[in-house]
């Protein structure tokens, strides 16, 4: 258990003899972001009950932090959850909505954040301690499987709106928006995507499969493409590919996405 100057606690469990936190503030919840907060940052009615929705049951609490299995301990942190330059740069979105919040919880470890000048990306610096030299980027991430304080203290930050927020910025921004605006020139594609089940089959694609998981997905309509359920009938196929190609858990989630009365109706 980590416990900071303000009283606040933060409980780490271990994996692969890594600290990690799981999480305690759930995606919808008294201490979360509403689905106006989501629309607000450009997302349509549908698109945002479709994230919200995939993020609720196939994605983590705002706060936890876990390690990517194959780095050398990068975290992975929040609701997505982001990692490597993604996670980067939300810091960096909320160092620049709420510097006062950053710095109490990230900034007085020694930690830094700078949004995005481009062609720069945006950056994360870590000034040093007794115990570990200067570092930035990549490195500087690593550091958070070396010190529970820093973990906690990343882990801590995901209670705060203002990082939230921050989440939902970078994932919106570099996830989700590249994807949609790669299928809106394809008509076919367009018009499947058009409904927050499809739309959520598509984020779901992303988020246990990547960008291979989107393109199958995506196949499919285009080989069924009658509207208006292209898109439903590719994700029946996909969780067919997948039962037979041995991930019957990635299958069974997008049978929840296809049944669940939470996605009904038009938006």
């Amino acid at each position: 258990m980590v416990t900071f100057p303000d009283g606040a606690r933060v409980v780490l469990g271990n994996e692969g003899g890594r600290p990690i936190h799981r999480g305690t503030v759930a995606v919808r919840g008294p201490c979360s972001p509403t689905r106006e907060d989501f629309m607000k940052l450009g997302l349509t009615e549908a698109q945002a009950r479709a994230l919200e929705f995939v993020l609720t049951w196939f994605g983590s609490p705002f706060d936890s932090v876990t390690s990517e299995p194959q780095s050398s301990g990068e975290p992975r942190w929040g609701a997505w959850p982001l990692s490597g330059p993604t996670l980067i740069t939300a810091l960096a979105h909320w160092k620049q909505r709420e510097p006062e919040a950053f710095d109490a919880r990230l900034g007085r470890l020694g930690l830094e954040a700078t949004p995005a000048q481009p062609p720069e990306p945006a950056s994360l610096r870590f000034l040093g301690s007794r115990n570990a030299a200067p570092s930035e980027g990549r490195d500087a991430l690593s550091l958070f499987a070396e010190d529970p304080r820093l973990l906690a203290a990343l882990a801590q930050a995901g209670r705060e709106r203002g990082a939230q927020l921050a989440q939902l910025e970078a994932l919106v921004t570099h996830v989700l928006r590249p994807i949609l605006a790669s299928y809106t020139e394809d008509a076919v594609a367009d018009s499947a995507f058009a409904s927050a089940r499809a739309l959520a089959l598509l984020f779901h694609a992303e988020l246990r499969l990547g960008r291979r998981g989107v393109a199958r997905l995506v196949a499919f309509v285009r080989e069924r493409p009658e509207p208006p359920f292209a898109g439903e009938h590719a994700g029946e196929r996909l969780a067919e590919d997948l039962r037979t190609t041995g991930r019957s858990r990635e299958a069974s989630e997008v049978w929840r996405i296809l049944t669940s009365p939470e996605l009904a109706g038009p938006a």
